[in-house]
This record gives structure tokens, sequence and C-alpha cells, in this order.
């Protein structure tokens, strides 16, 4: 079983937890994605903003006039929690009896929209100079069932259109002419100004959602209670339309409000006109019963204690007759459930109650005296609530021609000069924030779901000996970026050690000549194997540079490329690939045949040779061994690039050839488990990794710091 080696997420004394240190060197490690993620969200965010389409509001205002007594409306609010007045207004505002006028009036509930292609089409007509496609409808009704569904209207020209219905059917019609589809749906288009082929989606909406859709732009917000102050506000692209709109809304607010009190007025109106012609024949038929009694019975004057009860009488029924009056303006605008006509109902019930205690009173009277006090009740009753009538009658008249409501305009809606969305910095800033926490995330992620080796102390945690730290070379960068683009073939052959002598990564690799002279180069100990476990660890770039800087210590060096597959030693020599390993191994070269000079002095290399079908069997055939003992008669060192050993068995098979064996590890490309999986396969082979060698590491690398300021040092002392 292969050995458990900790993580690069983990401390080795701290139990599993994380290690911020590492995660922010972790970060600082691809500072350069980051910085172009947040470059290019910055860059996506300010043209979406540039792109998108503006968006406008329009304001109003308006003043709620109260005339209920302002210390009795606060004491009622502590022991009521019934709406203020200010929140029943706006739920008005917002009501299909105000924004359904709007709807009807403007025609909101149909939307003609210009289509364009998906996602960018909106955004390249945005940026352009071109005027806006325009399309007049002049009928425009549907059936039940194609209510709320596109129908796409195509411009043929400027004269025709076709209509690709809810069914998918198509139909053709004319400029100017009504278009009848069936019984329930009729189209008239009075103008298009579009280009041919212009195609414009067309809704009819129902009422209840062309109100629902007015109510998700429009915002009420109110402030005071007393005397309320509600602020309106409406959103959307075109800026006159929405002032339109708004001021629509205002209008029918401002109009139902006057209107109610109208109503109420000619309700109470209606209800006079009725009571008055009965109230004068009761009035004339009364006085003619008291009258005819007091002729009957003589004269007779009602007692004192009974005039008392007798005003009260009158008094109260005068107010019953107003109550009756102002429930029945209230009758035609609320339920009976409504707090004012409850306070109505709560007051007739209080004025009958006290009625029939005067009445109760009364019968207690002698029976003449009763037949007078009622005849003569009967008589100023009716005669007061005649008067008063007529005094209500003129009251509501003037009322109904005055009639003003209890709302205010104090401002019309005006819309904004500049837009409310987008917000382009905000966006911008946004945007570029999303696109850099969203990388950096990503590579957090990558870390804790796949971490790599950042540190050669994680190496050396696993129980293995760094032979050498190799630091991220920024000559090789460039140069690799240019084989990139180059495709790598046509490449011109580059070698680091000899091109950038005074790298600070062939300083290092210098460094690791001198580490295996004094360990593992002894005088039966020539020939080196380096692998590493994965491809892109830069096993090559080590095996090419070292041979060269060993060769440059006056030693004659023999480099194979023993990697038949993807090998491209000679690419960096400017060499031929063929006549090489895999011709030797299949017998159709003698060794001294395959090598190739360099230009290096004293380095000679044996490229990967012809393509072969199946390169590890080759290298099981005992021609390698005889090579490998030629090689080492004839140089004083041999250098192995092999396959990365978790890919294929080649390098298990050369190690059995080889005296010593480097493992190379890449900062933040190989993983522990890959390193762990690479030994495992090496010792079960009988091969024993003598030291690895850390390359790639990263200049922000706390532990490279000396191999950079040595660089320098170097670079200043040869000029």
């Amino acid at each position: 079983m292969a050995k458990q080696y900790p993580t690069p997420t983990q401390n080795n004394d701290g139990g599993g937890e994380i290690d911020l240190g590492q995660q922010l060197r972790n970060l600082l490690d691809h500072k350069y994605p980051i910085a172009l993620a947040i470059l290019l969200g910055g860059l996506a965010g300010a043209a979406y903003s540039l792109t998108s389409t503006p968006v406008y509001r329009a304001n109003g205002m308006l003043e709620i006039e109260t005339k209920q007594n302002q210390i009795l409306t606060e004491i009622n609010s502590l022991f009521t929690s019934e709406p203020s007045p200010s929140e029943a207004e706006i739920e008005l505002v917002q009501s299909r009896l105000v924004v359904g006028k709007t709807v009807d009036d403007l025609q909101l509930d149909q939307v003609i929209v210009p289509k364009y292609f998906p996602l960018i089409g909106n955004m390249l007509h945005n940026l352009s100079s071109d005027v806006d496609p325009e399309l007049t409808l002049q009928t425009f009704e549907v059936q039940q069932e194609w209510l709320n569904k596109p129908i796409i209207l195509t411009a043929l020209n400027n004269k025709s259109y076709s209509l690709e219905l809810p069914d998918d059917s198509h139909i053709e019609g004319q400029v100017g002419q009504p278009l009848k589809i069936n019984p329930n749906t009729t189209i008239q288009v009075n103008q298009i100004l579009a280009d041919d082929g212009q195609q414009f989606v067309l809704v009819k909406n129902s009422k209840l959602s062309a109100i629902a859709q007015v109510n998700q732009n429009l915002s009420v917000m109110s402030k005071g209670k007393t005397s309320p102050i509600i602020n309106l506000g409406y959103t959307g692209t075109d800026p006159e339309k929405i002032s339109l709109i708004l001021n629509s809304i205002i209008d029918n607010y401002v109009s139902q409000n006057r209107d109610r009190d109208v109503q109420m007025a000619a309700n109470g109106l209606a209800f006079i006109s009725e009571e008055l012609p009965r109230l004068k024949n009761a009035l004339e038929d009364a006085e003619n019963r008291l009258n005819e009694y007091r002729t009957r019975s003589g004269s007779l004057d009602i007692p004192v204690e009974a005039k008392g009860a007798l005003e009260s009488l009158i008094d109260i029924e005068s107010q019953i007759t107003t109550l009756r009056t102002e429930e029945a303006g209230l009758a035609e605008l609320y339920t009976r459930e409504h707090p004012s006509y409850k306070a109505v109902l709560d007051k007739l019930a209080v004025l009958e109650r006290a009625k029939n205690r005067i009445n109760r009173q009364i019968a207690d009277l002698p029976n003449t005296q009763q037949e007078v006090i009622r005849l003569t009740r009967d008589v100023e009753t009716n005669q007061t609530t005649y008067m008063q009538l007529l005094g209500k009658q003129q009251e509501l008249n003037i009322m109904k021609a005055s009639a003003q409501g209890n709302v205010r305009v104090v401002d019309h809606a005006v819309t904004a000069e500049e837009p409310v969305a987008p917000r382009k910095k905000m966006i911008t800033l946004l945007a570029a924030l999303t696109a850099g926490t969203l990388a950096a995330a990503w590579y957090l992620l990558r870390s804790a779901t796949r971490p790599r080796i950042n540190d050669p102390q994680e190496i050396e945690a696993m129980g293995l000996n760094v032979s050498a730290i190799v630091p991220l070379s920024p000559n090789q960068q460039k140069q690799d970026n240019m084989r990139r683009k180059l495709k790598s073939a046509t490449a011109p052959a580059w070698l680091l050690a000899a091109e950038e002598p005074a790298d600070m990564a062939i300083e290092a690799i210098r460094s690791l000549r001198t580490n295996l002279y004094f360990s593992i180069m002894e005088a039966a100990n020539k020939v080196l194997m380096i692998t590493g476990a994965t491809p892109e660890a830069g096993k090559s770039f080590i095996s090419a540079n070292l041979a060269a800087v060993m060769a440059q210590s006056d030693k004659k060096v023999l480099l194979i490329d023993c990697d038949m597959r993807r090998g491209y030693l000679n690419r960096l020599f400017g060499t031929q690939a063929e006549q090489g390993l895999a011709d030797i191994l299949s017998g159709k070269l003698a060794p001294a045949q395959a090598i190739q000079p360099t230009p290096i002095a004293n380095l000679s290399l044996i490229s990967h040779g012809s393509q072969h079908d199946n390169p590890s069997e080759l290298l099981m055939d005992h021609k390698l061994h005889t090579l490998i003992e030629w090689a080492r008669q004839q140089f004083d060192y041999v250098i192995l690039d092999t396959p990365p050993i978790l890919s294929v068995t080649d390098a298990s098979i050369i190690g059995q050839q080889a005296d010593s064996s480097l493992m190379v590890v890449h900062q933040n490309k190989t993983t522990p488990r890959e390193l762990d999986s690479s030994l495992t396969r090496l010792t079960q082979s009988n091969i024993h990794i003598n030291g690895v060698v850390f390359n790639g590491m990263a200049r922000n690398a706390q532990d490279a710091y000396h191999y950079y300021a040595y660089a320098k040092y170097s670079r200043k002392k040869q000029s």
C-alpha cells in the first residue's frame, strides 16, 4: 500500500486546518490570470453598460388633505390597527379602477417591440446610430386564446407585411387595410417605418396582465400622517411615454377622488328628492290631525316636563334623518363592513335607542296629554325634518357643483434627464469584482480538490531529498510561447543554457550539477535517468540544460531522448529526429551511427528516432543494455530523458539500466498523489530515486527569493 503524505492544504500538526498562508500564495501564483479575469470582467461590464438600453424615471407628487381632527386621529391610532389614510390611498392609486383606466386610455395592453438577434442584436442596435424601427396599429383585437401570446410581424416593405400567428399559421396583409383573421381577431397596421425584413413582436395582453405590468414599473410611497404626501414614480425606456403614463395615472386618481364626492352628493340628492314630497304630505296631515283633536277636546297646553321630552325627540328625529341621508351616499361607495359605513350605522343605533327611551317616558303620561304630545311631535318633527332636508338639498347641490376631492396635485410627472439605469460605473466595478472573485474561487477550489505541490518543504515532508530548486525562467517562458505560436516544428533551435547562460534557472542547474558530482557521480556511476510523474513537469528542460552545463565543464556527455512517442530534444539542438534510439533498438543502426553532434562542445545527442508502434517492447530487448554499456565506455556521463512514469511503463524499464535517477516535480502542476504513485511504481521495479528536482519555482514564492537575488547579483557582475 502506498504511503499517505500530507497535502498542501493541510498542516502537518494542525489536524486538517486550512493553511491561509498557503492559500494566499496560491492566489499570488495565479495573480496574472486573476488580474486578466478582473480586466475582462470590467470590460464586459462596461460593454454591457454602454450597449444596454437606458432606463429613465418619471416622478410626480400628490397631497392628500384630511379633514379629521389631528389630536383625535393620533389618539385613535394608538388604540386601533386600521390602515392610515395614506396607506389606503396608495392601494387606491394601484387599483384596477385607476390603473385600468390608464391602460384603456393609452392602449397599454398592446405591446409592440422590434425583434433583434438574441443576446447581442439589441446591443449592436444601441451602439449604432440607426433610427429605431416603428410600427403603428389602428386596430389590434385577438381572440381569447391568443391573449398574452406573441404574434411575429415581418415587414415585407412599407406597404405590406406578413404575420406568424400563435397557431404557427402565416398570413399576409396590407398597410392601411384591416386584416380580419377570424371573427374575433382583427389587425390593422397604419404605418411601417423599418427596413424590409425587420420583425416586430406584437402581444395583446389581457387587461389584468397589462395592469400587472404597469404596477411593476409603478412605485408609490407616502410621507406624513395628517396631511400625507404621496410620491409616485414610473420607470421605462421611453422618456416621453413614461411621463405620459404617470400623468394619466395621476389624473385618473384625482378624477376618481373628485367623482367620489360627486357620487356621494348625487346619492344624497336622490334620497332627498324622494323624501321631500312624502315629508310635505306627512307634515300637512299631522297639522290637520292636531287641529282636529284640539277642536274636539278644547285648547290644551303641553305640560312643562313633557315639553323637554318632546324637544329631545324632535332633535333625535332630525339627527336620524341627517344620518339616513349620509347612509344613502355611502351605500353606493362602500359595503356595510367599511369603517365609515359602520360608524354611521352605530350612530343610528344609538339614536334609535334614545328615541325608544323617550317614547316610553311619554307613554307614562295621561292619555289626553299623550295624544297632544304625539300629534305635536309629528307636526314639529316633520316640519323640522322638512326644513332640514331643504337645507341639505341646497348644500349637496353646491357640493356637487364645486366638488374638488381631497387630493391636490403638487407636481405633475416629469422625466429626469439622466437615466437611472444602467449605473455604468457600478456595473463595471461589480462585473470586474465578480470576475476576479470567480477566478480566485476557481483556483482555490481547484487547489482544494486537486492539491498541487507548491513548496519544496512538502517534498521533504514525504521523506525525499530535494536535490535542486530551479526557478521559473522568464526567458524560457517567452521562448515556449513563441514555440507554441509557431507550432514547435517550425520554431528555431533554442536552448536556455546556450542562449542565456546567466539565467537564474541555469545557475540553479549548475548547482544541481555540482551536487551530482559530489553525491552520486562516482567513477562507476555514469548513467543518470531523469523522469517525471506527468507531462509538462519540465524533465526534458532539466535533461537538456543539465547535459549542456555538464559538457561545458569539459566532460563528454551523451544525451539520449528515450521518449519514442513524443520526444522533442532534437528541436532544442537543431538536429534530426530520425535515426535515433528507435532505430538502434530495432537493429537498423549501430549506436555510433545514431549519435549526432550538437552546437555545444562535448555534448552529443541520440534522438528518439523513427516512429514505432510498440516502444515499450523495443525497450525490453537486450539492445538497450548493449547501447548503455557502449555509451559507458565512450562518454563520461550519459543522461536518459524518459517519458512520464504515470503515462507509460518506459521509465520502469529504462531505470534498470541507470546508475542514478532523478524525479522532476513542477510547482503547481504535480500533485502529492502523483509523486507518491510514481515513487511506488519505481520502487516496485527496484529503482531508487536519488533526489527530486523542484522545477518552475515562481518569482513570488517565498523560498525562491535568494535565487532571484543571486540572479540579479550575477547579471550585475557580468555587466
